[in-house]
């Protein structure tokens, strides 16, 4: 059966009702029924239209008081999990501040272009901007997608944290790598182009490929392999040859103890059958339900992760360009994360009691 016998087959039950419930003679019938044979594209777009305007004259009304329930359910939640959200985010400002007052400090100085320092400052700010989206779901209720997040923050901090950690020749790398990754990029999405967007002119595709021949010339082989870039820094840690992934810069840069944690954050991310079974959003109250919206149960895994990423990132920051207050501010921020840990469990254990007084 395709879609437009199943198109008929509904419209026809549709039919069906609207004669059922109207007081019509067995030839009134016919004569509709006949009516609706000859003309079913017609009385299906009459139907379309008629549903769409009726649906489009209620939304304002709908939606007035759907944005109300959740306005209260956002006080609900802010309530409960108030302090350990806003240590959060008040984390995020400090780690902000930590860049901006780093590339304010040397400004005009040559520090500001060399590799490193651009590609160290660029990437910290990116764990910035990860975490206030995180943020922003944490607040709305959204616990799984702030951990899907995650794993693009935690990402981002190891390989803040390698950078950092690194020389000007691994920046450098690091950067050189985007002409390998360009022209794969380009060729894919001009062969998958289907909806006809401007693709990437003939010209362009030749000055990548030269790019990436330069970049190839310049560097040893097995550079073109995924993370080519850092095999020189991982050195003995780095597989002979082939591939690298992603956990060997992890590891190298002592992180791999989020392993768990960013393996849990993945079913959130891809369409696997674990991303329909067990959810953040109904850990605590165990519910087998849809959940299609917002739940305030399950932030202690997003707050607590992204805490321990920033301040990873940012502390590699401070120490790649260290100043007189730099071991001051790092410790701040662990103390920060320390008294954190404790605040989403006494909030955690907060909801638990309303809702064992709900139950």
């Amino acid at each position: 059966m395709d879609i437009d016998d199943r198109s008929d087959i509904s419209n026809t039950g549709l039919l069906r009702s609207v004669i059922e419930s109207l007081d019509l003679s067995s030839v009134e019938i016919d004569k509709i029924t006949k009516l609706f044979e000859n003309k079913h594209e017609e009385l299906n777009e009459l139907f379309s239209l008629n549903l769409y305007q009726i649906l489009d004259a209620e939304k304002d009304d709908l939606l007035s008081e759907h944005y109300e329930v959740l306005a209260k359910f956002r006080e609900r939640l802010f309530e409960t999990w108030k302090t350990p959200l806003m240590r959060l985010d008040s984390l995020l400002y400090m780690c902000m501040e930590a860049v901006d007052e780093l590339r304010q400090q040397h400004a005009g100085s040559p520090l500001l272009h060399t590799r490193k320092f651009n590609m160290a400052t660029r990437l910290q700010a990116r764990c910035v901007q990860v975490g206030n989206e995180i943020s922003h779901l944490l607040h709305g209720g959204y616990a799984d997608g702030a951990f899907a997040r995650w794993r693009t923050l935690h990402e981002t901090a190891a390989t803040t944290k390698f950078i950092c950690e690194g020389d000007e020749d691994l920046a450098t790398r690091f950067f050189d790598f985007q002409n390998i990754s360009r022209l794969k990029a380009a060729n894919k999405y001009n062969e998958h182009n289907e909806l006809e967007f401007d693709e990437f002119p003939a010209e362009q595709l030749t000055q990548f490929e030269n790019d990436r021949k330069k970049i190839l010339n310049k560097y040893e082989l097995h550079f073109d392999k995924d993370f080519g870039w850092a095999r020189k820094a991982l050195g003995n840690n780095a597989a002979p040859k082939g591939s690298l992934r992603f956990t060997d810069v992890e590891s190298f840069v002592g992180l791999s103890f989020l392993r768990n944690h960013f393996s849990f954050a993945n079913q959130y991310v891809h369409a696997g059958i674990d991303s329909i079974g067990y959810k953040l959003g109904t850990s605590m109250s165990k519910k087998d339900l849809l959940l299609t919206g917002p739940s305030n149960e399950g932030l202690i895994e997003p707050i607590q992760c992204a805490s321990l990423s920033l301040i990873h990132a940012t502390t590699a920051l401070i120490k790649a360009y260290p100043n007189e207050d730099s071991s001051i501010k790092i410790s701040t921020l662990w103390l920060w994360h320390e008294v954190l840990k404790q605040e989403v469990v006494d909030a955690d254990a907060a909801l638990q009691v309303k809702g064992d007084a709900f139950s």
